[in-house]
């Protein structure tokens, strides 16, 4: 079990009775801003969304520990099952102690709290995860993400993010068209295979496309093992397969004179990404400037 699914049954240990599910999400989102935890680059990251902090992979954790009988997750609630109680406290014995004392000291400040002020009290301190919420007499004036008026093509990689950090990374900047251009769109990190990213993006209403032709076949994706091998790839990509669909080419830069958009990838490196290259023969039809994300 990962260390941060150790730290969710520690923090309903320490709760000793159900929480809405609400609050215990905004308690998760206070570890990570407000503890050591935000240092970890493996805890949960968090987007703004319907109720404030949310992230998609703890709520697929949570699923996994639902399905393995740890807690009870339904109207709402949330709390640890009765039956796994020792076998929790067995898993939660594994955690360091620092670890442990910042969750209990979480608890011990927020433990008396309703839900509704626990969510004002986030709101008012991190108004940007409050910009999306629907619960309006709950927040701030709605907050706005910082990006320049100058129109631009983004490009964005994946490497080492989690999905929650991707798309805050995207909805910071007003991304409103996700254009895929890997050849085939599986990952082994959670949300980044094609129907999961794709989910994700429609309920954070953002438009994705794929473009298979665009990427890279995985034939020609071997012996990559420096900088020049990469820039020789990149080479043949730019030669020989960009010229062969150049339809594509020509519909992407149409779209991204409409759409504030982002091509999209896996490699964190842009200097070692075929979309660099795309994004340079767009940026040449639609007359707009690439910004690497």
């Amino acid at each position: 079990m990962l260390k941060r699914q150790k730290i969710l049954l520690s923090l309903l240990s320490y709760a000793q009775e159900s929480l809405p599910s609400i609050s215990f999400v905004k308690l998760v989102f206070l570890l990570r801003k407000e503890t050591d935890f935000s240092t970890d680059s493996t805890f949960y990251d968090f987007i703004p969304y319907k109720f404030g902090p949310f992230s998609f992979t703890l709520y697929h954790e949570l699923a996994n520990l639902k399905s393995q009988g740890f807690l009870n997750h339904e109207n709402g609630t949330i709390s640890l099952c009765s039956e796994k109680i020792s076998a929790a406290k067995k898993i939660i014995a594994d955690i360091s102690g620092s670890s442990q004392r910042i969750v209990r000291n979480m608890m011990m400040c927020h433990s008396e709290k309703n839900k509704d002020v626990l969510l004002k009290e986030v709101y008012d301190r991190y108004p940007w995860y409050a910009s999306r919420s629907q619960i309006l007499e709950s927040r701030k004036k709605p907050v706005s993400p910082k990006h320049d008026v100058e129109s631009v093509i983004y490009t964005v990689g994946y490497e080492g993010k989690s999905v929650d950090a991707f798309f805050n990374n995207i909805l910071q900047n007003s991304i409103e068209l996700i254009i895929d251009v890997r050849s085939n769109p599986v990952s082994r990190r959670y949300g980044f295979s094609k129907k999961k990213f794709s989910e994700i993006a429609e309920e954070l209403g953002i438009i994705y496309i794929h473009m298979p032709e665009l990427g890279i076949p995985s034939k020609h994706r071997t012996n990559l093992n420096d900088f020049s091998s990469y820039q020789n790839l990149l080479m043949l990509y730019e030669n020989d397969i960009l010229p062969s669909n150049e339809t594509s080419v020509v519909n992407i830069s149409t779209l991204v004179r409409k759409n504030i958009s982002a091509l999209m990838c896996m490699e964190k490196d842009f200097r070692c990404c075929h979309r660099s290259r795309l994004a340079k023969i767009v940026s040449q039809k639609s007359g707009l400037n690439v910004r690497h994300i």
